[in-house]
C-alpha cells in the first residue's frame, strides 16, 4: 500500500499543485514554443519592492511573476473547475495506473487512480473534510501534517494563494544547470515539514520542487522536476512530471484536461460506510 500512498503525494503536491486547469480536446495540445509563453512583469514589480542588488527577491515577488507567466489570476479565476485524465509510471517496477482528478475554486477534489496490484484509490475534500480510502487501510480521514499536505494540494493555484496557505515564505536560490541560478521559495506549512519550489528566472515557471512527505509509513523526502509546460486556453500548464521518493522513481503524465464541467458536489464528501 505504499507505493500507492507515494503515487498520491508526490503527483499532486510537486507536480500540478498550482495548475488546475484544463483543455477542451481529449489529446494534450501541441507543446508552447518559448515565443508563446506570457510576458512577465518586471522583477520586483509584481510582488512588492525589488531586493537590494544581489540578494535574492521577496517570495511574494518570485510568486507574482511565476503566477503571471502561467496566465495570471484573472486568467485562473475566470474559470471554476477543472477535471485531470492521469497516467501514472513507477519506473523500474512494472507498477503504475490511470486516473481522473476534478477540482473547484473553492478548493474542493477528487482523485481516484486504479493502481496496478493494488486496486482503486481515492482522496478528497469538500473544503473541510480531507478523507483518503484504499483497499488495505479502508477509509481514513486526514490529520496533522498529511491533512495540512491535503489542504494545499486542493487549492486552485498554490503559488497565487500562498500567503493563506502558508504560515511562513522565505526566498532562497539554487544551482540550476549551464551556470543558471534559480529563484526559490521555502513555504513552510501550519503544520508539517517546509516545501522548496524554485523557478526559471527567465521564463518564471516551476523547475524543480522538494521537501519531506508525510505519508502513513513515515515521512519521505523527494525532489521532483516539472516540465512539459503547455499553452491552455490562455493559461500555461505543466503536462509532465518526474518524481524521485527516496528509492522511488515516479513519472506522471497530465492526458487531458477539461475546464468547467458540470460537477457533482456529493464526490468530493467521503464514502458512506
Amino acid at each position: 500500500m505504499k507505493r500507492a500512498k507515494l503515487a498520491r503525494g508526490s503527483f499532486w503536491v510537486v507536480a500540478f499543485g498550482s495548475a488546475g486547469l484544463a483543455c477542451a480536446s481529449s489529446a494534450p495540445p501541441p507543446a508552447a514554443s518559448a515565443a508563446a509563453t506570457p510576458a512577465a512583469p518586471a522583477p520586483g514589480t509584481a510582488g512588492g519592492p525589488p531586493q537590494a542588488s544581489g540578494g535574492p527577491r521577496s517570495p511574494q515577488a518570485i510568486l507574482a511573476d511565476a503566477v503571471a507567466a502561467t496566465g495570471g489570476a484573472a486568467a485562473w479565476n475566470a474559470h471554476k473547475s477543472a477535471h485531470y485524465q492521469i497516467e501514472t509510471v513507477f519506473q523500474g517496477m512494472g507498477m503504475g495506473g490511470t486516473g481522473e482528478r476534478f477540482a473547484t475554486r473553492e478548493g474542493k477534489s477528487f482523485t481516484v487512480t486504479q493502481m496496478t496490484g493494488v486496486g482503486t484509490v481515492r482522496e478528497g475534500t469538500d473544503g473541510k473534510v480531507f478523507w483518503s480510502e484504499d483497499p488495505i487501510q479502508g477509509l481514513r480521514f486526514l490529520e496533522g501534517a498529511e491533512r495540512e499536505q491535503a489542504r494545499i494540494e486542493a487549492a486552485w493555484n498554490p503559488d497565487m494563494q500562498a500567503d493563506q496557505l502558508y504560515a511562513k515564505l522565505e526566498s532562497a536560490t539554487e544551482a540550476g544547470p549551464n551556470g543558471v541560478t534559480y529563484e526559490c521559495v521555502v513555504a513552510t506549512p501550519k503544520v508539517g515539514p517546509p516545501v522548496k519550489s524554485c523557478y526559471d528566472p527567465v521564463t518564471h515557471l516551476q523547475v524543480t520542487q522538494s521537501g519531506t512527505r508525510a505519508t502513513p509509513q513515515g515521512d519521505i523526502p523527494f525532489r521532483g522536476i516539472t516540465k512539459d509546460w503547455r499553452d491552455v486556453s490562455g493559461l500555461k500548464v505543466p503536462f509532465g512530471a518526474e518524481t524521485q521518493l527516496g528509492p522511488i522513481t515516479l513519472v506522471v503524465t497530465v492526458k487531458s484536461l477539461v475546464f468547467d464541467e458540470p460537477v457533482d458536489a456529493k464526490m468530493f464528501e467521503p464514502p458512506a460506510h
